[in-house]
């Protein structure tokens, strides 16, 4: 089974955060994506274990 990329916009709406949120964390490094050309995605896994760990300050 494949892992699951989650994009700017599944993410959003996961964790209730603009999408402008978001990019702002992945340029302040605090959020790591998976680069795919110019696509930017997430891996679900990795997001998980964000979660797991109770998120990071903003």
């Amino acid at each position: 089974m494949t892992e699951r990329l989650l994009t700017y916009k599944d993410l959003s709406e996961r964790w209730q955060k603009p999408v402008g949120t978001l990019r702002t964390l992945v340029m302040k490094k605090k959020l790591e994506p998976i680069k795919l050309g110019r696509d930017v995605r997430f891996s679900e896994d990795y997001i998980r274990e964000i979660e797991r760990k109770g998120g990071f300050s903003y």
